[in-house]
């Protein structure tokens, strides 16, 4: 019975773990060559469906209590986030045709599924991340311009700053109410002492640096003018709506 429930509450998750899978096993054959972005356009139409049909059913579950859980809400906004990843695919075939392309997309998109189901902060952290890295490297997939390297190492530091802003802010959390679950910011922005409302300001500060919330903004133009047309509109909607969203 936990089985199943774990199958069906991370069923888009699992699609697109599966779709991660076959794009691997492509390049390790040597036929990733379009291929790959075949594969990968059909397990997150594949995995925005199932969202889509599991919210629309009312479909609720915690698989595993205090860490991770689906609703109706989440999981429609799940759907509309994985669609929103179905142009850039799209976008991609005269440009990124290759695997490493899609198997690092495939990546992120996890890691944003996992930041609208995260019920600690434990979990937040492993979604921002699994997000959050393969991004990094996707922009320097347009290593034939110049400034891609620049806008990529530009990008590495400030979000090694959000995320170590994040982190101080999830241990001052848990330094002053004892806890890592998602309610735990809730009693902060309530609480009355410094040590709380801090935390609440760190936290915010680490997700306006993700998804370059003015004025957090500093580091988007360079990493925007050196990726590609893809990886930018990827990371200009899918992680930004995914950083807002969550």
């Amino acid at each position: 019975m936990i089985g199943q429930t774990v199958l069906t509450a991370m069923l888009p998750e699992h699609l697109l773990l599966l779709g991660l899978v076959g794009v691997i096993a492509l390049e390790i054959v040597g036929r990733a060559e379009r291929a790959a972005l075949a594969l990968t356009f059909a397990c997150v139409a594949a995995a925005a469906f199932a969202a889509l049909r599991l919210g629309l059913d009312g479909y609720s579950a915690a698989p595993f209590a205090g860490q991770f859980s689906v609703d109706a809400p989440t999981l429609l906004v799940k759907a509309m986030v994985l669609a929103l990843a179905l142009p850039v695919l799209l976008m991609s075939r005269g440009e990124l045709p290759d695997g490493e392309f899609a198997a690092l997309l495939l990546s992120s998109l996890y890691g944003v599924c996992l930041l609208q189901s995260a019920d600690s902060f434990a979990t937040l952290f492993l979604g921002l991340e699994l997000m959050s890295l393969p991004v990094y490297v996707l922009v320097l997939l347009a290593y034939r311009r110049p400034q891609s390297a620049e806008a990529a190492l530009k990008y590495l530091v400030l979000g090694g700053t959000a995320t170590a802003t994040f982190l101080m802010g999830a241990s001052l959390l848990y330094g002053s109410g004892g806890s890592l679950g998602i309610d735990a910011f809730a009693k902060a922005l309530a609480a009355s002492d410094g040590l709380s409302r801090a935390a609440a300001v760190l936290v915010v500060l680490a997700f306006f640096l993700k998804g370059a919330i003015v004025p957090f903004h500093a580091w988007a133009p360079d990493a925007y003018e050196g990726a590609s047309v893809p990886v930018t509109a990827y990371m200009a909607t899918i992680v930004k709506a995914g950083v807002l969203l969550a």
